[in-house]
């Protein structure tokens, strides 16, 4: 392998500063349950190839490892499975150095075997529901077509070194290996037990699976021989409160260790001096907004209206408690491409009118939008009835749906909509956190719900895409950001910030920006206070 640039960061770094918060050895205890809340729901499923949501994430995350874990507070990878690796100069080619010390919970060693065959099992349509995830490792479109019994671009050079080769530039490849799917698991045991493996979910993360009653716990245990060393905590227990009204008197009782916090709870949970430092608070990836159905919502001065008919910082103060940073693009503040210069829409309802008025509508002669949405307080149909006034006083009629989730994808998905209110993001690099929602090279169906054409913009991620330089790219991002803005597809909202409230008893939780509810749980402790210690 030629002209190569080695990143050689040490395992220790892993357990001192993996979320920017360091766990004093001699201070942090070992026994005890954490009991913590699914507060998105059942997942349902928690195979990593067919549990692709955040509610099982925050599960298998404590199962499984990757080769790389993301450093919470810089946003860049670390090591996990993988101590160190290799990258080309174009950028093609990777090579992994795996710890020679890992073992699944069975007792069996992970090697370089395990890591190819998971990420063949990812893209097997027989098998995989996330069959786009290493779609830039070469190969895997003749093995998806079924064309050859292995993907080429994965060569096992030992036991304990990786090499994989892309077939075009990616930027986003080191945190794709270190996202949702990737995670590594047993070959032998899967070929011996085929689909039975979901039922019994043998990792080599921190702990290890126990049960799953569905709708109500998972339960977790130690893993004694976790190669990070064993974590703190005895057992990891998972509940599955989605309803705020069962989470907040399952805290106030001691029945659980940690809460998310909407905004319809923050005042209580603020005016109870016990918890006065309990809070952790953090810039999410997360932006809030009202997706346009751009085939709709046709006329640019109709979308730009919109955005400056709302008074958002009234709003979130008054109605998310101010629970969130208002909007003035799509970057949030915790991203690295954040621009703190862009201006965005300022609450200007004289202009908004005008624009109205010259796209042919007015009070009189209404734009007439059904907006559908959850029951999110934050970002959900309370909002659109909080907005639905500013909108109509400038020419628009507004028409609430509430809807779940669940029903809400497949109008996106066939484009039979008008504006939904969601909350999207979650992607480290910038470009991807861009290009997922508004690129036109992303399907309908995959994520580009707005059906959002813009040449201009287009450009500019593709161009983004085949930078590697980071600070170059960035420049790129930024002008993207600024068509977008001034071409918009959505309503710009909000940026959210997650809070959430620990017991005192609890140590260890960190500001996770990708998602507060998923935590490093090998390194939160319980002190003696707690009633499960």
């Amino acid at each position: 392998m030629k002209n190569i640039k080695t990143t050689l960061i040490m395992i220790l770094m892993v357990t001192i500063i993996f979320s920017g918060i360091s766990v004093n050895a001699e201070e942090a205890k070992y026994g005890g349950t954490l009991n913590f809340p699914l507060a998105y729901g059942n997942p349902g499923t928690l195979d990593p190839v067919w549990a692709n949501r955040i509610e099982a994430e925050i599960v298998t995350s404590a199962i499984f490892d990757r080769l790389v874990k993301m450093n919470v507070e810089t946003l860049s990878p670390e090591p996990a499975i993988a101590k160190s690796w290799e990258i080309s100069d174009d950028g093609l080619e990777y090579i992994f150095y795996l710890n020679n010390d890992i073992k699944f919970h069975n007792g069996d060693k992970l090697t370089a075997h395990d890591v190819k065959f998971s990420y063949e099992r990812v893209m097997d349509p027989e098998v995989s529901q996330i069959t786009d995830l290493f779609n830039s490792i070469k190969g895997s479109e003749k093995y998806q077509e079924g064309e050859s019994e292995h993907i080429s671009g994965i060569e096992v050079i030992d036991d304990y070194t990786l090499k994989i080769t892309l077939d075009r530039l990616d930027i986003s490849f080191l945190n794709t290996v270190g996202k949702r799917g990737s995670e590594i698991v047993p070959k032998d045991l899967i070929n011996e037990v085929g689909d039975e493996f979901s039922n019994i979910l043998v990792g080599s993360g921190p702990f290890k699976f126990v049960e799953f009653i569905q709708g109500y716990e998972i339960k977790l245990k130690a893993f004694d021989d976790y190669f990070a060393g064993r974590p703190y905590l005895d057992e990891l227990v998972f509940k599955i409160m989605e309803e705020a009204a069962a989470r907040v008197p399952a805290f106030l009782t001691e029945q659980i260790d940690f809460d998310l916090v909407f905004s319809a709870q923050l005042e209580q949970y603020q005016s109870n001096p016990k918890y006065e430092d309990c809070f952790v608070k953090v810039p999410e990836l997360w932006t809030r907004h009202i997706a346009f159905n751009t085939e709709v919502f046709d006329d640019k001065r109709v979308r730009q209206a919109f955005n400056y008919a709302v008074d958002k910082e009234l709003v979130v103060e008054k109605i998310v408690n101010g629970k969130a940073f208002v909007a003035t693009g799509w970057l949030p503040k915790s991203s690295p491409g954040f621009n703190p210069e862009l201006e965005g829409y300022q609450y200007n309802p004289e202009k908004a009118t005008r624009l109205m008025k010259e796209a042919g509508y007015s009070v009189e002669n209404p734009f007439e939008v059904e907006i559908l949405g959850t029951t999110s307080p934050d970002w959900g149909i309370p909002i659109v009835e909080a907005i639905s006034p500013y909108l109509e006083e400038v020419g628009f009629k507004i028409k609430p749906v509430l809807m779940d989730g669940a029903s809400i994808g497949p109008l996106e998905n066939k484009g039979d909509f008008d504006a939904t209110i969601d909350s999207g993001g979650g992607r480290i690099e910038p470009v991807d956190y861009l290009s997922a929602y508004f690129w036109s090279e992303i399907a309908p169906d995959a994520g580009r719900s707005t059906r959002y054409v813009n040449h201009e913009f287009d450009k500019k991620i593709e161009k983004a895409y085949k930078t590697p330089d980071f600070k170059k790219r960035m420049v790129l991002v930024r002008e993207a950001e600024k068509i977008l803005v001034e071409d918009p597809p959505v309503w710009f909202f909000n940026y959210s910030q997650a809070i959430g409230i620990v017991q005192p008893w609890v140590h260890g939780v960190v500001k996770n920006p990708t998602e507060l509810l998923l935590q490093p749980y090998d390194t939160i402790w319980l002190d003696e206070s707690s009633p499960r210690k």
